[in-house]
């Protein structure tokens, strides 16, 4: 006897929803890395910022190797096994999160509750998809769920600051717990215990490549992460790194080439949708990454708290609300998809240029609102109009390899090698343009005098000796040139982002977006069907993923 739903006939229908929405919160907020208490993190356990960045990608790298294995997972265990096992790994995994003050411990615990979110999401993204698109309507589904876990995301990054701040970061990490123990308790009660379908082996799975995939993409996070850390190419362990990525991705290429039952189809990427999908995610991280930019923006030179900054990401979330609604009525009306994604990207492109603008060492909070915004609403439409281009006319092998490239492009490789250059590219410009302005600055600058006798003459006024004083006048300046070489650095990288916007939208127009079906998600008929449909399932599940 088979069960495809999660809970016992005897819930009620609206108690059904309840619970789902209560385990689909969790799951979606739930992190190793919060990106808002970065800085608490760094200041009170002594590990450096790209320790944390490495093990936030290590997250997504986890949920992105184990997506092949989610289908055998799920017709092999019970669903309700699968989220008791979720969600006791997510309180053991943040408990060690919030007690190791080792690098690697926490690279290593991001990378498994990563693949354990995975596990847990693909049992509550069903139902929702049922819930919201009964029909199959690709656009409505996914316009209501990227909206949602866009803009739950963002609310949880300020309520974690705000925790953080009052309490401890480490409380954080410690609310996962009773939270996870609140979902297990839900599970034991109305989780049904039969199986979803007929069990299928997994012994036929290719764990070879799942490993070599796996350590290759965290060479390639070691490369991304800390490439500036160790100069590049004059670090030996950079260099390690990179051709021990190069090599394992070789050898994972010759595999899925040659074997019977491959772990990834390659072949997808032959297909016009998905690696022009690719593409455009890959084009929008140019736009996405430089939120780093803006953090320094706000933090060096505004002074912002950490508080303030997440209260001012969290205003993205209303840009992704208004993102999806627009694109709910945009494919409701069956417009095409170069119109959407054309808007898409500029309103990234307006999103720089309104900043361009507003790089200054004193400016009004509420300037900002309007380009948070416009990045929110281009992110979510970006993210809607790509998916449904990327799993368009594929069949369910090349679904399910095209939807796990897409996931990794989108929240690694992008992100980590834009924000690699811009990193990189923001510390260049701060030496340039600091060079360039002290190299004249000495006693006999009128200016610079001018700018140091008030701190010279108050620090005599204190009591300080005159070499004292003089120190104290110099950090001042230094200072000050430091805020003006960052201001100008940043202003030149931006003004470059805008330049490529420009060419960004001339591919979008140049480029031939295929029309898509918006109506077939998945096939639905048998879907009510007693006996085990594992095609229909399969399918469902790589579409509603993407």
């Amino acid at each position: 006897m088979y069960n495809r739903g999660l809970f016992h006939d005897w819930v009620p229908k609206p108690v059904q929803l309840l619970l789902i929405i209560l385990f689909t919160i969790p799951l979606l907020t739930i992190n190793g890395i919060y990106t808002a208490n970065i800085s608490d993190m760094v200041g009170s356990i002594g590990i450096m910022t790209e320790d944390l960045l490495m093990a936030n990608y290590a997250a997504t790298i986890g949920m992105t190797v184990v997506f092949p294995l989610l289908l055998r997972t799920k017709q092999y265990f019970k669903s309700k096994h699968i989220l008791l096992v979720t969600f006791i790994s997510l309180a053991v995994l943040s408990y060690v999160c919030a007690s190791t003050d080792h690098p690697s411990i926490l690279i290593a615990a991001n990378f498994l509750l990563g693949g354990m979110k995975m596990f847990g999401l693909i049992e509550v993204i069903l139902p929702i998809m049922f819930i919201l698109s009964p029909g199959g309507d690709r656009a409505r589904f996914y316009a209501v769920f990227y909206t949602l876990s866009i803009a739950l995301s963002m609310v949880s990054g300020f309520y974690s600051a705000q925790l953080a701040y009052n309490y401890n970061w480490q409380n954080v990490y410690q609310l996962v717990i009773p939270v996870s123990i609140f979902c297990i308790l839900l599970v034991l009660i109305f989780s049904h215990n039969l199986y979803g379908s007929k069990k299928v082996p997994i012994y036929q799975f290719d764990w070879i490549s799942m490993i070599v995939l796996s350590t290759s993409l965290m060479l390639l996070n070691y490369v991304f992460s800390y490439g500036r850390v160790l100069n590049y190419f004059q670090s030996d362990n950079f260099q390690e790194a990179f051709i021990g990525f190069a090599i394992l991705l070789l050898w994972f290429i010759q595999r899925q080439l040659t074997l019977k039952r491959p772990y990834l189809s390659l072949s997808v990427l032959k297909k016009k949708n998905v690696y022009g999908a690719i593409l455009c995610i890959f084009l929008m991280n140019i736009f996405f990454a430089t939120g780093s930019m803006q953090a320094v923006f706000t933090t060096g030179i505004l002074k912002y708290s950490a508080q303030t900054n997440a209260l001012l990401n969290s205003i993205m979330a209303i840009g992704a609300v208004f993102g999806g609604v627009f694109s709910f009525i945009w494919f409701k009306k069956k417009k095409g998809l170069k119109g959407i994604i054309f808007i898409g990207f500029s309103a990234f492109i307006g999103y720089h240029i309104i900043l361009y603008f507003l790089f200054s060492p004193v400016i009004e909070i509420n300037y900002l609102f309007l380009p948070l915004l416009l990045k929110g609403f281009g992110m979510v439409v970006l993210f809607i109009s790509t998916a449904i281009f990327a799993v368009e006319k594929l069949e369910m092998t090349e679904m399910l390899s095209s939807v796990a490239m897409l996931v990794l492009f989108r929240s690694f490789i992008g992100p980590a090698f834009w924000g690699a250059v811009y990193s990189y590219g923001l510390y260049a410009g701060q030496m340039k343009h600091a060079a360039a302005l002290v190299q004249r600055m000495d006693v006999n600058d009128p200016l610079f005098i001018s700018r140091m006798n008030p701190t010279v003459t108050g620090s005599l006024a204190q009591g300080r000796s005159i070499e004292a004083a003089q120190s104290l006048g110099v950090q001042s300046m230094w200072g000050a040139v430091q805020m003006q070489a960052t201001l100008t650095a940043s202003k030149e990288i931006f003004g470059f982002i805008i330049l490529a916007g420009a060419l960004v939208l001339l591919f979008v127009l140049l480029f031939r977006f295929a029309p898509v079906n918006l109506r077939r998600l998945v096939k639905l008929r048998k879907r009510f069907r007693k006996r085990e449909i594992i095609k229909d399932e399969e399918e469902m599940m790589a579409a509603v993923v993407a």
